[in-house]
């Protein structure tokens, strides 16, 4: 065995860094977004140190324990370690222990005495007296056993705290303690992989590539921000001096998935002629999904250079009824879609020395769908074959699918037992594109009427595709670095750092063909149109009829970017053998660029201390109380820039002409008789960014305390509780009303009649300042608004939480975990998300003016009063296992929206949005509740010792096939009639269905 010491107990850096912090003399308990710690005690005596073996890789390192005995290993990569207690040269005892990723692990030897060579297994505690983290760490080995999705949104649902959104905007994101789909981070191996564009969900991997996944759900310390809802913390999977390969084949037959429900009409007493009629039809909707997996890991160059590459590959086959049966017979009412998900990773790790560590590690994430569109009659309940288009959609588009193309340069070095630095930097990329079968982007689109063609020409439109579609290279792209410092000193362990994200898209929608040729005519020849110089009879050619032809342009391309930077400094003080205080102090800022570049948003100090308290009460690890809070600042996504800072393009330019192209239809013999015009002022030219957002807007923010225990009540039983308490103090919103900025022109003597207000971005609830063009003539006035001026309530979302859970580590052969959570979600605000109104991100409807917020304030959509969540496997013998999955969740509020009254003001062309019906103020959230959700889902595999590393498993989903209801229309009113679909049911539990898995595993 390798027993190397360090001798270097300081550096010219480790001083410096000490001397900044400003301290002296101070063990250490800190550890970074993607490692974990070892930590322990042995005898008090001298001569004694303690060296950490990565089982895995052979890399040592060597600590010396502090005077009183106690040791702690930080910044360790996740993975199985051998820890010694040396005597000099000599093996006094030797534990075995598994690092996890945000982890500490207790590795103790008091009372070793003599000269032995025993290894016995370390003692099992699933609790870390270490950390004030709240969350869960879950590893490969548990997640390969439990029956869930292969993704990271079912990893989420695992942990307390979190529900699923059920609006399709937001894809299947998570809502973590009531924060909205847009405020959570997903890290892999340190680097962020949260969606660029919106913030919602993020990219995948391969699911058995994945080592460790931490679920934060708060109470994370300062090196963590960029989210106010929760963290996911991906490790994964690294080679070793062992070869070993393998694969797996999964499939998910349609014959063995139940049939999905059909949709009927509610009956609203008022719609006769669809009361309770059939909606959409379902029931013969299939679909179907193959994977296949490989990976192979192992040493380049033994104790050196070690990989892991792992591929996977899913095909998911759809056929459903697109339409309904408002149309009973729609000629692309059937749908058929194949998706196409290509992932891979490669991890590459070299070991310069014991002290020094590189990594590399590469991600790509690809999903491509290709749909078809067949005709459908609701008469007969049937399709025909009659392709009436195609199109492939790559990375595209929404928040399911952001895809990934990463790369990630890390390097670790411990220079001296007590200082330990780690770099990051990494690039990701991704396209999103869609493109219709059969579409010609160098052939314009033709616009014409038999009112507006001259008699004999031929008009083709040989362009397939009307419209508009997003712009050829959309896209995101991001570049981050990051670099931590960890200091120790006596009782502190000090960790300082900076990070800074720079992320840019290109966003937005081109008129399909470049272009529209669009043809009129005046039945006033001598007429001239539209901002036109000539009119058609002096243009001549066809003009002299009345005819001429229009170019018209659109395009909304935005190419916004942002730069999110931080620095933060942690003190993890041992304030007592047994009392651990963690305080930190996080200074973030935010800024946001439109297209050209210029910013519009400059956040900057914004401020976010975190205090975290764990006691060991009875010194063991047996009884932890901990306690935390802090604050956290979130961002606003490039989404925001796009749709407001972006650069609108909607021009025409009128011509007379002598001839029609009768392959193409483009007109010949063009005579200009405008220039180019706009009637809104879409030119293609940035706005102002000042009167895009309000004056020192404050960022998102809100602020965090918990209190809770962990005990172990026997070696078979873990207990705890937690009580969480959140309240969002700031968000940013869209703000659409002129009325108080003519009322402040009133005022102040201003005239604001030729003003038209195009929204802005403000902080709602509090005084707002806008730069305004008043009088279009470029010139800026400051226009001063309170809060009582613009008239919104003041900005409120609480969340208040109990969860207490119960515990069976793995042990006689099975594991187990229940959790329950009491929780309550109210406010007038779900923070930068709307799942009642809709809206991108950032840019909902609920604050464009006064009247949308009246009866606001209630229970918001994600609260779910009561949640039980429990899983667990048990190994039944060498060759059998099984495992479970419960979830049992009590229905979202619902609410009814319609029509504003009268006497509360007017409706500014919102129709119905507002919390009234019929009428009558009906408040958020005050229309009863959906019903309880039971899933429950359930495994059995089979690992035969006939076939050493083969394991055949069964997954069955939603065992009893509850396909409850899970949200439903609240849109009360249709004009001034109640709405045939109020109340209809929208989403449901997907029904129940079952997945086959094949997997073989070698070890060389």
């Amino acid at each position: 065995m390798k027993t190397k010491t360090r001798t270097i107990k300081g550096t010219l850096l480790a001083q410096a860094l000490a001397l900044a912090f400003g301290v002296s003399s101070l063990p250490a308990f800190a550890q970074s977004n993607a490692t974990g710690s070892i930590y322990g005690q042995v005898p008090g005596e001298a001569g004694l140190t303690v060296v950490l073996e990565n089982e895995g890789t052979g890399v040592h390192r060597t600590i010396t324990p502090d005077h009183s005995g106690k040791f702690q290993a930080t910044s360790m990569p996740p993975g199985h370690y051998k820890v010694s207690l040396m005597r000099g040269p000599a093996l006094v005892q030797a534990l075995e222990v598994e690092a996890l990723v945000g982890k500490g692990v207790e590795a103790s030897f008091a009372g070793a005495s003599g000269v032995q060579t025993v290894t016995v297994a370390a003692r099992v505690s699933r609790i870390d007296v270490s950390n004030t983290n709240n969350g869960a760490v879950f590893t490969s080995k548990e997640l390969a056993a439990l029956p869930i999705g292969q993704n990271l949104a079912a990893i989420i649902q695992l942990a307390p705290g979190t529900n699923k959104y059920t609006l399709a905007t937001y894809g299947s994101s998570a809502s973590f303690g009531g924060a909205g789909a847009s405020e959570n981070s997903f890290y892999v191996n340190g680097f962020p992989i949260t969606n660029i564009l919106t913030q919602v969900g993020a990219s995948e991997l391969p699911f058995g590539s994945i080592a460790n996944a931490q679920v934060l759900s708060g109470g994370y310390g300062a090196e963590f921000g960029r989210s106010t809802g929760g963290v996911i913390n991906i490790t994964t999977k690294s080679g070793t001096n062992s070869w070993e390969a393998g694969g797996k084949l999964t499939y998910a037959p349609g014959t063995l998935r139940s049939a999905p429900k059909n949709t009927y009409y509610p009956n609203t007493g008022a719609n006769p002629l669809t009361d309770g009629k059939l909606y959409s039809y379902a029931q013969d909707n299939a679909t179907e999904t193959k994977t296949a997996g490989l990976y192979v890991g192992g040493p380049l160059v033994k104790d050196k250079l070690f990989m892991f590459a792992a591929l996977e590959q899913s095909r998911t086959n759809l056929e459903s009824v697109a339409s309904n049966s408002a149309t009973a017979v729609s000629p692309t009412g059937f749908s058929e879609s194949g998706s196409t998900v290509s992932r891979y990773l490669v991890k590459l790790d070299y070991n310069l020395s014991d002290d020094h560590h590189l990594e590399f590690t590469k991600i790509y994430d690809r999903t491509e769908t290709l749909t078809r569109s067949f005709g459908f009659d609701y008469n007969t309940l049937s399709r025909n074959n009659v392709q009436k288009g195609a199109a492939t959609f790559v990375n595209c588009c929404g928040a399911a699918a952001p895809g990934a193309n990463d790369s990630i340069f890390k390097y670790t070095g411990y220079l001296s037992d007590n200082f330990t630095i780690t770099a990051l930097y990494g690039e990701s990329k991704t396209g999103h594109t869609r493109t219709p079968e059969g579409y010609n982007p160098a052939v314009r689109q033709t616009s014409s009427s038999p009112s507006t063609r001259v008699p004999g020409l031929v008009y083709n439109n040989l362009q397939t595709v009307t419209g508009s579609l997003p712009t050829p290279d959309s896209g995101d792209q991001q570049k981050t670095f990051r670099l931590d410092l960890e200091y120790k000193l006596g009782n502190h362990s000090l960790r300082g750092g900076i990070d800074r994200n720079r992320v840019s898209s290109v966003v937005g929608s081109t008129s399909a063909g470049g272009g529209v040729w669009s043809y009129h005519k005046n039945v006033d020849p001598n007429k001239k149109p539209y901002g036109a110089f000539e009119s058609p009879a002096q243009g001549g050619g066809y003009g002299t009829q009345g005819y001429f032809v229009s170019e018209d342009l659109t395009n909304n391309v935005a190419h916004p970017s942002s730069t999110q930077s931080a620095q933060y400094i942690q003190d993890r003080y041992q304030v007592l053998d047994n009392v651990l205080l963690d305080l930190g102090l996080r200074d973030e800022q935010f800024t946001n660029n439109n297209s050209v570049g210029q910013p519009f948003i400059s956040q900057k100090h914004q401020v976010a201390p975190r205090l975290g308290v764990s006691w060991d009460v009875n010194r063991d690890g047996t009884l932890k109380v901990f306690a935390n809070a802090g604050r956290y600042f979130l961002q606003v996504p490039t989404n925001l820039s796009s749709n407001v800072a972006g650069v609108f393009l909607s021009t025409q330019k009128n011509y007379t002409y002598t001839g029609v192209d009768p392959t193409t239809g483009a007109p010949t013999g063009l005579h200009p008789i405008s220039d180019v015009v706009s009637a809104n002022n879409a030119f293609g030219i940035s706005r102002d960014p000042r009167v895009i957002t309000a004056v020192d807007i404050k960022p998102l923010y809100q602020d965090e305390m918990s209190l809770g225990f962990e005990k172990a009540w026997s070696p078979s039983l873990n207990v705890g509780l937690m009580a969480t308490y959140r309240t969002l103090r700031s968000t940013n919103d869209d703000f659409c009303d002129q009325r108080p900025i003519d009322a402040w022109g009133l005022r102040n003597g201003v005239d604001t009649s030729n003003f038209a207000f195009n929204c802005a971005i403000i902080n709602p609830g509090v005084d707002n300042t806008l730069m305004l063009d008043l009088a279009g003539d470029g010139k800026l006035t400051r226009v001063e608004l309170s809060a009582a001026d613009i008239g919104h309530p003041k900005l409120k979302r609480t969340y208040a939480a109990l969860n207490v859970f119960a515990e069976h580590p793995f042990r006689n052969g099975w594991y187990g975990k229940i959790n329950y959570t009491l929780s309550q979600s109210k406010g007038n605000s779900e923070g930068q998300v709307d799942s009642i109104g809709g809206g991108d991100v950032a840019l909902t409807v609920g604050w464009d003016h006064k009247e949308l917020m009246l009866n606001s304030y209630g229970y918001l959509p994600n609260d779910h009063t009561h949640v039980i969540k429990a899983f667990g496997y048990y190994q039944l013998n060498p060759e059998w296992s099984v495992g479970g999955n419960a979830n049992i969740t009590s229905g979202r509020p619902r609410n009814c929206i319609g029509n504003l009254p009268e006497s509360a003001g007017p409706d500014m062309g919102y129709g119905g949005s507002y919390f009234f019906c019929n009428g009558v103020a009906t408040p958020r959230g005050s229309q009863g509740r959906l019903p309880w959700d039971m899933q429950l889902d359930f495994n059995v595999a089979y690992t035969p010792a006939a076939f050493k590393g083969l394991r055949l498993k069964v997954d069955v989903f939603n065992v009893f096939n509850r396909q409850t209801v899970t949200s439903v229309n609240e849109a009360y009113n249709n004009e001034d009639a109640i709405s045939a679909n109020y109340l209809q049911v929208q989403t449901r539990a997907a029904p129940r269905a079952t997945r086959l898995t094949a997997e073989y595993n070698y070890k060389f």
